[in-house]
């Protein structure tokens, strides 16, 4: 508790040199705000506020106040005075999250992922940021439809997805593993009756020992709700992958709900294989509006869907869309061509 002090009496006095704050909400966001701090060209008018022990030695070229208490996480928002505070954490003034009694910052939504705006969102889990970041056509309508139910006027920010890297700093580059035995990544998101329905298991049942090596990435919210799972899945004979994704590992993803299929797709020019769990809506109002989200259109446009009553057929789909890569790879380029800016 007393670091908590005295590094918010710190920030006090810093922060009237400064124009802007990134909040660093955990480790599992950072790759996704690290590409627009680095962006930044004074690197003394930028700091970051963390809840976390940050490791990456680039961003610990800007000044970094770590706080350990939500208390004092509020505290530090609630006597923001910057211009300019950019977060990936949704749910402002519904958290410790708040914006400030000074009424002087910007508040701006920068997306770790590239799926709806409406269904994974908690209701007026946006409303309350001046401008929110859209990667593509489909987030900038949500927003539209957001911002006219609920009468405000957030602007969009139509902007490149650069956790995927950009035309200056690419993050990825897919390289075809030549090798016989194929890497799959399971990665299912959290919220759903994925892991409640042991899909992970019948798909593994259901694969070819001999000619996949299979790989587990639980949601970072599935495991914090369940402190059993990474050792339950180690006793199943799982590889856990963890740490910064590398998406130039694998050569499928199979998923439920995540967007990590849609990111995935763009990296790897490879459709996913979908399992149709139950739906993730964490917005209990989403049916007031109309779904014509990236959420359902893209599963069909980037991905295989499957029945949790057809894993039996897992392994052929694999087969089928690893051989025919190269045909829904122009699928693929065609469609982020059209919807993603």
């Amino acid at each position: 508790m007393f670091s908590d002090i005295f590094t918010l009496i710190d920030f006090l006095k810093y922060q009237k040199k400064i124009k802007r704050v990134f909040f660093f909400e955990s480790s599992f966001i950072e790759n996704h705000l690290a590409p627009y701090l680095y962006k930044n060209k004074n690197i003394n008018e930028t700091i970051i506020i963390s809840l976390y022990k940050i490791q990456n030695n680039n961003l610990k070229k800007f000044k970094i106040f770590q706080v350990n208490k939500l208390f004092f996480l509020n505290l530090f928002f609630l006597l923001l005075k910057t211009k300019y505070c950019y977060s990936s954490t949704p749910d402002i003034d519904h958290s410790a999250f708040q914006r400030s009694v000074f009424k002087k910052t910007k508040y701006i939504y920068i997306q770790h992922s590239p799926v709806g705006l409406i269904r994974i969102f908690r209701d007026n889990a946006l409303t309350n940021f001046d401008v929110v970041q859209v990667v593509n056509t489909f987030q900038k309508n949500d927003l539209i439809n957001i911002s006219k139910r609920k009468n405000k006027k957030i602007k969009a920010w139509q902007g490149k997805y650069l956790f995927l890297g950009d035309e200056n700093n690419e993050q990825f580059s897919f390289n075809i593993n030549q090798q016989e035995r194929k890497k799959i990544l399971i990665a299912p998101t959290w919220g759903t009756d994925f892991f409640h329905l042991n899909i992970h298991l019948t798909i593994k049942k259901n694969l070819n020992p001999s000619e996949y090596d299979i790989f587990i990435r639980p949601h970072y919210m599935s495991l914090l709700n369940n402190k059993n799972l990474i050792s339950d899945l180690i006793k199943n004979n799982f590889q856990i992958s963890k740490g910064k994704i590398n998406f130039n590992q694998y050569d499928l993803l199979i998923t439920d709900w995540s967007g990590l299929y849609i990111e995935f797709a763009k990296i790897n020019r490879i459709k996913s294989i979908l399992i149709e769990t139950k739906d993730k809506i964490l917005n209990d109002k989403f049916h007031e509006y109309k779904d014509d989200s990236i959420d359902t259109f893209a599963r069909n446009k980037l991905g295989k869907i499957l029945l949790t009553t057809q894993l039996d057929t897992i392994e052929s789909q694999v087969k089928d869309i690893i051989l025919n890569r190269n045909d829904y790879a122009k699928k693929i380029d065609k469609f982020f061509d059209s919807y993603f800016y």
